[in-house]
């Protein structure tokens, strides 16, 4: 079934323009996802898809067909679907999920904690390379950007649907799953960093990356089991938070056979 909307004061359509900033994904418990693709895998994800809008000039590819199929669809003209895009050049076609709830805290596995990471396209890359590398989860710090952040989202290019992620967990929550026997790998430079291939790792590691401007917290680094430095042999000062998060991630991954 397809609703024609034809009118920018819709309530649909207001609501939608308003999941760009964080206070109204909260207020209505959703967030915004654009561009086929994405459509198609928050589709095919555990996710719960509310409402899917498409243009009039948008042209359906087969890919999408099936998994629309018995939806129902909103039609609007292109200029109230601009409205309701985050993109400049929007793709023609996106869809509201769901807020998901923080999953219960796990037996074991590999994951990554974000430590006030606070530019989504760092966020997103890490996201997307904990997908690429087996990871069981991405760990979010409560002073990270919003993992649902329209560009965020857009930047995990699918991996935002396929990754566990645990937002808002506290310096506090994290200690707790180290008691419950994870080893927390933090990376930093000190005294005591060694490099990756000196990390004895196992199937209960948590890799903490810190933020873009200062690093791991000192109550992480005074907690951690292990902490490691990425040596470098060139000239540059530091690594970006997000390549650095990739090449630990690989390091991990290929050590524990997870790739």
């Amino acid at each position: 079934m397809i609703q024609e909307i034809t009118s920018s004061d819709h309530k649909l359509v207001k609501k939608i323009a308003s999941l760009k900033e964080k206070k109204y994904r909260e207020r209505y418990g959703e967030f915004l996802v654009e561009g086929a693709l994405s459509v198609e895998w928050a589709l095919s994800s555990p996710y719960q898809v509310s409402d899917i809008v498409f243009s009039e000039n948008f042209c359906l590819p087969d890919s999408l067909r099936q998994s629309l199929e018995g939806r129902s669809l909103v039609k609007v003209p292109n200029h109230i679907f601009a409205k309701m895009a985050d993109t400049k050049t929007p793709q023609g076609i996106l869809c509201t999920c769901a807020l998901p709830t923080v999953p219960d805290a796990p037996e074991q596995g590999l994951f990554v904690y974000c430590d006030r990471v606070r530019d989504p396209g760092n966020l997103g890359t890490i996201i997307r390379t904990a997908d690429a590398m087996g990871f069981d989860g991405v760990i979010l710090s409560p002073d990270c950007v919003d993992p649902y952040n329209p560009k965020l989202v857009r930047s995990t290019m699918g991996s935002l649907f396929h990754v566990s992620l645990f937002d808002g967990i506290s310096y506090d929550d994290l200690i707790a799953w180290q008691k419950n026997g994870f080893q927390l790998v933090v990376s930093a430079l000190s005294e005591a960093s060694v490099s990756p291939d000196k990390l004895r790792l196992s199937g209960k590691t948590v890799i903490v990356m810190g933020n873009e401007s200062s690093g791991v917290s000192p109550t992480l680094i005074a907690c951690a089991d292990s902490v490691v430095k990425i040596p470098m042999a060139g000239s540059a000062e530091s690594l970006n938070v997000a390549a650095a998060a990739a090449i630990l991630m690989y390091e991990a991954a290929g050590r524990l056979n997870r790739i």
